[in-house]
């Protein structure tokens, strides 16, 4: 009789032992993951600082090639812009009734 009574007891020691350790490796799973996910997150903080640094250096870029001086050389140069003399004014007047 004292056999029959310990396989029920070692039975349910052995279903909670199973349950504990599927808790212990669910634990230890997630706690990995929350970890991996950080330093994610460090690397993709630190790849979004370094594309602003970049944005900051294309706006710096394009402020410096939209600058008056810059477009009247390249127009002057490339172009063969000139200013129009005084004589090549043409004057237009609207007469009114």
């Amino acid at each position: 009789m004292k056999s029959r009574n310990k396989q029920p007891i070692s039975g349910i020691f052995i279903l909670i032992a199973f349950l504990v350790f599927i808790l212990l490796f669910t634990y230890s799973s997630l706690n990995l993951k929350n970890i991996d996910y950080g330093y994610r997150m460090q690397k993709l903080i630190q790849h979004q600082k370094t594309l602003m640094e970049e944005i900051d250096k294309l706006r710096a870029a394009k402020a410096q090639l939209l600058t008056l001086d810059r477009i009247e050389q390249v127009v002057m140069n490339k172009l063969g812009y000139r200013y129009p003399k005084a004589e090549q004014f043409i004057k237009v007047f609207e007469v009114s009734e």
